[in-house]
């Protein structure tokens, strides 16, 4: 068992370095110059902003329970409140794209060289060597959110000094700055995986869309069901846990079935 772990772990290595040298550096400056364009919404939410006649009636009533920004007077901005509030959805938005984006590159030496076949071969099982290409992507899927965070909050802090503005943020807001992003990386990496490898021809571009089906459901969680963590605040928690859960479920049940039903002609006749 421990050599088994020891063949996994060097597994992931390798499918991360390969990736990560072909893709890195995009990855970082993609992430980044979007983690700083979502911490730069809060300057431009100045005051004016928030003293639009009938703000007020435009915002959710219970987005200030997750992050309530206040001007020097005390005063809460609710538009401003609103915007910083989206930034768990939008960073979860940009890992679950840098994912769909990512992941088949981790794939793709193997798949276009023939070396999958070398490597089913060995003595590495098809389930752990899938569950590497998982993990590799994921790992890819986390650094982004990484360099987007951390921009972010460097844009964010630049900008609060700039506006004289405070924010003040809950623990359901943190941790959906954390958990949201991460859930979502590993759901859209596991679902383009599966593309990849399960159903090559549905990532090319005849496909339609350039593989839009896949990179759609992929991203699907991010479009439908995350408005529900700002609009329902009370239910964020159990949201957060919720989808934790299920992206992890579904992403070793989607392992499990690539195991099961992958088919090297599948790609040799893609």
């Amino acid at each position: 068992m421990t050599g088994r772990r020891v063949r996994r772990s060097l597994a992931i290595r390798a499918f991360t370095q390969r990736a990560w040298i072909h893709q890195g550096a995009a990855l970082l400056l993609f992430s980044i110059g979007i983690g700083a364009g979502v911490g730069f919404l809060t300057c431009l939410v100045g005051p004016g902003a928030n003293a639009l006649s009938g703000a007020d009636g435009l915002i959710p009533a219970g987005v200030a329970e997750l992050a309530t920004v206040r001007d020097s007077a005390g005063a809460v901005l609710p538009v401003a409140s609103f915007v910083f509030s989206l930034t768990p959805i939008l960073l979860g938005s940009l890992v679950s794209i840098i994912a769909t984006l990512t992941l088949p590159g981790v794939v793709a030496d193997d798949v276009q060289g023939g070396g999958i076949e070398v490597l089913l071969a060995g003595p590495l099982p098809r389930r752990d060597l899938f569950l590497s290409y998982l993990a590799a992507g994921c790992v890819l899927a986390a650094v982004s959110w990484l360099a987007a965070t951390l921009a972010f909050a460097a844009t964010t802090a630049a900008s609060l000094i700039v506006t004289s503005t405070v924010v003040d943020v809950t623990l359901p807001f943190v941790l959906a700055l954390i958990v949201l992003p991460l859930s979502l990386g590993l759901w859209s990496s596991a679902v383009t995986l599966f593309g990849a490898l399960f159903h090559p021809r549905s990532l090319e571009s005849r496909a339609g869309m350039n593989g839009g089906p896949i990179r759609l459901l992929a991203i699907a969680p991010s479009l439908l069901g995350l408005p529900a963590i700002v609009l329902l605040p009370d239910l964020a928690l159990p949201a957060l846990g919720a989808m934790f859960l299920g992206a992890l479920a579904a992403s070793l049940l989607t392992v499990h079935l690539i195991a099961r039903g992958f088919r090297s002609t599948r790609i040799l006749g893609s």
